[in-house]
């Protein structure tokens, strides 16, 4: 729009100077022609050339009078006069120095400024259609690319680290931009990669001392104290297992163990399994199905995922734990006390625990693990307020 709007004011200008100057040419013209003329020699009027006196103007239009009391001008007639309607007057000095009017019909410099616009005109047209259709194509394939690119950057905050924009590296801004965003995914999928492998080699290191001292605490006399550091160590010894667990399901690659899971099968499995524990720690399971479909899943892990969840129900969750499944959705809620809105984030990161949670045992693992079973089957991890108290945590699988 903005070149446009550029190009035609150009165009005006150059007609308006074009038309200054064509002009000024005819007024030298005049001025030439004037002075060869004799004072002398009779003048009459020509289709060519008007020569008259100051004083011998009677029979000229009365616009010819006006524009010589200006001293020159342009005379725009409303019928033709001498054959023609626009004339250009200038009042000169003859051979003899004598004031006169002489004018010279602007017909032929009029239609060759009209036929110069006509051509700027076309000419601009045809400029402009150039440049919108160039500047479609260039903008469609960069909009290509800046699609190609959103997504990778949408896929990399998703934790697919090992997307890239596939863009060949241009001399333009975009090819830059996508060299970025690829060296980018590259260095934080190595970072990512060796912090984890850290955390688990850290987590393996550290079961076999740590299963010396079990067994050493196990040659101690029977007593308070050694069941106590039995169990601490016992402690120690799931939160490395849990660590190393996360780590493999991070590092876990294609579909390998997936298969279609119906969600309200799973459902009634896990109840089966945990309602007997629920009940004998004084509190109640019950599940709510409606219309569970299947998923491509590995069972095994989201088995993983959801006793996590019940653990979490029943350590600092209410009287009342359902295990619900809703069309490609499955999850836990209770009636317990619940989680800040606020503070959701900040329970699913690794290690961390809320104040109201450090009387009970547990890591802070429970939700990370979570948290990586759902990122390993692209799918979000959605927590929310039960109604009317309590906590709602739910797996959600993308629509097919």
């Amino acid at each position: 729009m903005t070149f446009a709007v550029g190009m035609a004011i150009a165009v005006f200008l150059a007609l308006s100077f074009g038309r200054d100057a064509v002009l000024s040419r005819v007024d030298g013209t005049l001025e030439s022609l004037a002075a060869a003329v004799a004072t002398d020699e009779e003048v009459a009027n020509t289709p060519a050339v008007i020569v008259r006196p100051l004083d011998e103007m009677g029979d000229l239009p009365p616009a010819f009078l006006r524009v010589a009391s200006t001293g020159g001008g342009t005379v725009r007639l409303d019928r033709a006069f001498n054959q023609s309607e626009d004339w250009r007057a200038l009042t000169a000095r003859d051979d003899d120095g004598e004031p006169v009017l002489i004018a010279v019909p602007l017909d032929d410099s009029e239609d060759a400024l009209e036929l110069l616009g006509e051509v700027l005109w076309t000419t601009v047209g045809i400029i402009l259609l150039v440049v919108i259709l160039i500047g479609f194509v260039a903008g469609f394939f960069a909009q290509r690319r800046l699609v190609r690119i959103n997504r990778t950057l949408d896929r990399l905050a998703a934790g697919d680290l090992q997307v890239r924009t596939g863009l060949a590296a241009g001399s333009d801004d975009l090819g830059e931009l996508a060299r970025q965003v690829d060296k980018s995914a590259t260095e934080l999928e190595r970072l990512v990669a060796q912090t984890r492998h850290l955390s688990a080699s850290i987590a393996h290191d550290l079961r076999t001392p740590l299963a010396r001292l079990r067994a050493q605490l196990e040659k101690l006399p029977e007593g308070q104290e050694r069941g106590a550091a039995l169990e601490e160590a016992g402690r120690l010894a799931e939160t490395f297992d849990t660590i190393m667990r996360i780590a493999r399901i991070e590092a876990g690659q294609g579909n390998d163990g997936f298969e279609a899971v119906d969600l309200g099968g799973l459902l009634v499995e896990l109840q089966e399994t945990f309602g007997a524990v629920i009940e004998d720690s004084g509190k109640r399971l019950a599940t709510a199905t409606s219309d569970a479909a299947s998923v491509h899943a590995d069972r095994r892990m989201l088995i993983q995922a959801m006793a996590n969840l019940i653990q979490n129900a029943l350590v600092h969750g209410g009287s009342d734990i359902t295990l619900f499944a809703d069309g490609r959705q499955i999850g836990v809620m209770d009636n317990g006390p619940g989680v800040a809105p606020d503070k959701h984030d900040e329970i699913l990161k690794p290690m961390v625990r809320l104040d109201a949670a450090r009387a009970t045992e547990g890591s802070g693992l429970g939700l990370a693990l979570v948290r990586a079973v759902a990122d390993r089957h692209g799918a979000q991890l959605h927590l929310s307020q039960n109604n009317p108290s309590g906590l709602r945590v739910t797996l959600k699988f993308a629509d097919l």
